[in-house]
């Protein structure tokens, strides 16, 4: 439903949620608040990535084929499908609008985006009922418009035309820890001053966060792993120091070097889980990821 602006509601209006327009206050209304996830309790960023995974799955779209037709890497929107942080507004616009969304449908998700964005990142997610149904986004069938005009219009819901205000029962709670993440492995070798080249020997899960473990009686067999493989990370832990690169090899500042001795616990698809160095990961999923220490 659009309304006039400037148009105010001073009775009971039908589309007015409990904390979204307070009735009778006045309040300026542009534009109806999408039928997301808000319409059936709080909306979080968690209901977000779990309506954006739900998106692609119902279209037949994998991580793989999301990254090739956006620009996106595999790794970035797989974080975006688990969460639970609110992914960037571009990454979801770009990945919509490359799956086949008309601009009306990525118009109601961009509103969902700005709305999440304002709220306070330290307050706990509240409690979803498993009996409610998924929420999706409104479609229309209406003609594709230019995706450009979706960024116009964030600009001014930011700007404050659109007043969205979630309620906030209580005092906010600390942070939550990320509780996984998706991971991309790189089983490279940096050579020379600029090369990447993919290592000879496939990387592996272990049961202890040390090299050697093939040697060591602690890999975990049947775990070998290539470039661009993912795989969730619950945890970090600090072990033995590793590179990506030759010791004796002369001394360049290739970029792509790297010496960490930071570890990620890993789990395979079978239930499993072990341990990789994060010298055998893309870039993008080093440095912790705001996972917790392993246990």
């Amino acid at each position: 439903m659009i309304l006039k602006e400037g148009t105010t509601c001073t009775d009971v209006c039908p589309w007015t949620e409990p904390g979204i327009f307070p009735v009778g206050t006045g309040v300026p209304i542009l534009r109806r608040v999408p039928d997301t996830s808000t319409d059936q309790g709080r909306d979080t960023p968690q209901r977000f990535c779990a309506d954006f995974a739900r998106e692609l799955s119902g279209r037949g779209v994998s991580v793989r084929d999301a990254a090739d037709r956006s620009g996106w890497s595999k790794s970035a929107i797989g974080n975006a499908r688990t969460g639970p942080r609110l992914p960037r507004r571009e990454l979801v616009v770009d990945v919509l609008s490359a799956i086949g969304l008309d601009a009306p449908a990525l118009q109601d998700w961009t509103l969902r985006h700005a709305a999440l964005s304002m709220i306070d990142p330290d307050e706990p997610a509240p409690v979803v009922d498993p009996a409610l149904p998924p929420a999706t986004p409104a479609r229309s069938r209406r003609s594709p418009l230019l995706v450009a005009g979706v960024s116009v219009l964030v600009g001014a819901i930011v700007a404050g035309l659109v007043v969205y205000v979630v309620v906030r029962p209580g005092p906010p709670a600390p942070p939550l820890a990320v509780a996984s993440a998706v991971v991309t492995v790189q089983n490279k070798i940096a050579l020379g001053a600029a090369d990447l080249v993919e290592d000879t020997s496939p990387a592996y899960l272990s049961a202890r966060p040390q090299p050697y473990c093939a040697r060591e009686g602690c890999k975990l067999d049947g775990t070998d792993l290539t470039s661009g493989a993912l795989l969730p990370a619950t945890c970090t832990v600090h072990g033995a120091e590793m590179w990506n690169y030759n010791l004796d090899s002369p001394a360049v500042a290739n970029p792509a070097r790297a010496r960490s001795d930071l570890w990620y616990r890993l789990s395979w698809p079978d239930g499993r889980s072990g341990y990789l160095s994060e010298v055998y990961l893309e870039a993008g999923s080093r440095g912790g990821l705001g996972l917790p220490a392993c246990s």
